[in-house]
């Protein structure tokens, strides 16, 4: 049977048995198009990877910002955020809190310099300026 009429004929006769066992609410919902039959393969439906959302933060974000502020160099700063042991799931959610940009295939330094930099460097750098 690879005939395409004869196929197409076997298909619709499997199909009218399906829709015949249908109750008539989902027979409705099938001819006003508020529903519709969907093809799935004979396996069964591929399982569709979830994303999980990032691990709640180790401490409150206006912790860390707060903490961020009182720090007074770079380096203190990099190694305060090394020390909260963060994924870079939750760096990238705490760089986006902060208003940080971080592009999004960041790795785990780079995504911590950017938050350095946005944070203590840039009132390092105006403290700098004004003091000249």
């Amino acid at each position: 049977m690879t005939d395409p009429a004869d196929l197409a004929h076997e298909v619709l006769l499997r199909v009218a048995a399906f829709v015949k066992t249908l109750p008539a609410d989902q027979l409705a919902d099938l001819a006003s198009g508020a529903a519709k039959l969907e093809l799935v393969p004979k396996g069964g439906r591929p399982v569709k990877a979830v994303k999980a959302a990032p691990a709640a933060l180790s401490r409150p974000v206006s912790e860390i910002e707060s903490m961020l502020r009182e720090l007074e160099t770079r380096q203190a700063a990099t190694q305060y955020l090394n020390d909260l042991k963060l994924t870079v799931p939750q760096i990238k959610e705490l760089a986006k809190v902060l208003g940080v940009a971080a592009p999004a295939k960041s790795t785990k330094p780079t995504l911590i310099t950017a938050i350095v930099d946005a944070t203590v460097g840039r009132r390092l750098d105006s403290l700098a300026l004004s003091s000249r």
